[in-house]
């Protein structure tokens, strides 16, 4: 009995004192958390995720003043929190979708999809002091470290492309959003971060509501047009009304036109560009790849800046065309090879669209047991090598065979000169020229945008009649790539 009350004092004794050790105290949360990565360890974590979110989206580069107006904002919001002294980065993407999001370590990112739906720098500022809370609160670091097991697991991705730096990121990007979705009492907690770094940089707080309220016509919008962000930071309307509450002000905050923000983003790039990659039919064009090919009809087609996915309805087979590291075609096809786990057939030299290439086929088992069945090409293509894969079930590989070789064939620098010379559409920005409703706006003011789109875009009700003077963005339809760039509110 003696030795067992004296284990439970001892018990009792260090246990508090383990806990100490074993957890240290958030200085910007207060609470006790368990030892995470030391903050050299958390930066080089950030940077390493750092290096592979520029790898699949680039940043916008195409307005400086743009670039800089985050910047400057995030300094001011990083210099009052308890993190001051992490390396911080504020990132703009070149992303269509309404995004932003933050890695361990101080890198955050803001698309220009979501630039385009804020009227002010203030609510740049929430945007920015909410993902900056979830750096200080370190609510990233135990979920990206879960994204390594994420990333083993994208199955015939890896295959294709066994370090995941071209077509494999759409998968690893899918996993990676479901793995850093935050809790709730996470949200709230950068939230209410928020609203502290807001005040401290000087900036109004009330735009933290405004931002959620954004966020909740989109949701309830809905399709295309719901915020990737939703994916990771759940149901804003709740958090419109428990923000509004916090800071005693009504949750239905108007919008508050900032013409230096709205300057500043005018031109800014709105939707998808083109530049990237658009089908004409079945024909893909990618102007800054500089080359186009033939899709199968009636497959499901995924790109970005650099590459083109291409799945079959079943999607059990897939085609894809992506630039290697490699500038040698022998390089890049034992590079693919490498893989023991596939067995190289049939190889075959020539030339398509012009171009020298090497294609091999191949056989593998995949993870399931199902035999698959692919072949690979390399091509020569402005000073690089271009890959080209297609993979799908042996049993019906043989009926797809003459489809896939089509699109192979079709490969070639872009033919006719002006399907490159596009561009995307770009944000307006209009002082009305009188009263109006956002239907005489659309109808108008000559641009793509209905008065749907107007509303959600300017977060305005879509019945409501604005003053003369009012600065309204709205889109303007795409042009040349060396079209005028608007860069002040224009009057009709």
């Amino acid at each position: 009995m003696a030795v067992r009350r004296a284990g439970r004092r001892l018990r009792s004794t260090l246990l508090p004192t383990l806990l100490l050790i074993a957890c240290s105290r958030n200085p910007a949360t207060g609470r006790l958390q368990f030892a995470l990565p030391s903050d050299a360890e958390e930066i080089e974590l950030g940077r390493s995720a750092d290096a592979e979110v520029h790898a699949s989206m680039p940043s916008y580069d195409e307005q400086p003043a743009v670039t800089a107006l985050v910047a400057e904002v995030g300094a001011r919001l990083s210099e009052h929190s308890e993190r001051a002294g992490l390396p911080w980065r504020y990132t703009v993407l070149d992303e269509p979708a309404v995004n932003a999001f933050a890695l361990p370590g101080g890198f955050v990112y803001v698309t220009r999809g979501l630039l385009a739906h804020l009227e002010s720098t203030d609510e740049l500022a929430a945007v920015l002091a909410h993902e900056t809370g979830h750096v200080t609160a370190r609510h990233g670091v135990v979920q990206l470290r879960k994204q390594a097991t994420a990333r083993r697991s994208v199955g015939i991705f890896r295959v294709i492309d066994p370090n995941l730096q071209h077509i494999g990121g759409f998968a690893a990007r899918t996993a990676g959003l479901a793995l850093l979705a935050y809790s709730r009492e996470d949200e709230h907690e950068a939230d209410d971060l928020a609203i502290r770094y807001v005040d401290a940089a000087g900036f109004r707080r009330d735009a933290l509501v405004r931002v959620f309220a954004v966020l909740t016509a989109l949701a309830q919008r809905g399709g295309d047009q719901t915020p990737q962000w939703l994916s990771t930071h759940p149901d804003p309307a709740e958090r419109q009304q428990r923000t509004a509450a916090a800071i005693h002000i009504d949750p239905a905050v108007p919008p508050t036109p900032e013409p230096a923000y709205l300057q500043t983003i005018a031109g800014l790039a709105f939707g998808e560009d083109p530049r990237d990659g658009y089908l004409l039919e079945n024909l893909f064009v990618h102007p800054r790849g500089g080359f186009e090919l033939e899709l199968p009809a009636g497959w499901k087609v995924l790109h970005d800046r650099e590459q083109v996915l291409a799945v079959s309805p079943d999607e059990h087979a897939l085609f894809m065309t992506m630039p290697t590291k490699h500038r040698d075609r022998e390089a890049a096809l034992g590079d693919f090879f490498r893989d023991s786990s596939m067995t190289g057939g049939q190889r075959i030299e020539g030339r398509v669209g012009g171009l020298p290439f090497t294609s091999q086929s191949f056989a593998m088992v995949g993870d399931d047991g199902v035999k698959l069945m692919g072949l690979v090409a390399f091509v020569d293509h402005s000073g690089r090598v271009m890959a080209m894969v297609a993979i799908g079930p042996e049993q019906d590989w043989g009926a797809r065979a003459d489809l896939l070789a089509r699109s192979f064939a079709s490969f070639s620098p872009i033919r006719e000169p002006a399907r490159a010379a596009v561009g995307p559409a770009r944000v307006e920005v209009v002082a009305l020229p009188r009263a109006m409703t956002l239907d005489d706006a659309a109808r108008e003011l000559g641009g793509i945008t209905s008065a749907d789109g107007l509303a959600l875009l300017n977060g305005v009700q879509a019945g409501v009649a604005l003053p003369s003077g009012y600065l309204l963005k709205q889109v303007r339809a795409p042009g040349p790539t060396q079209g005028p760039v608007n860069t002040k509110p224009t009057t009709p």
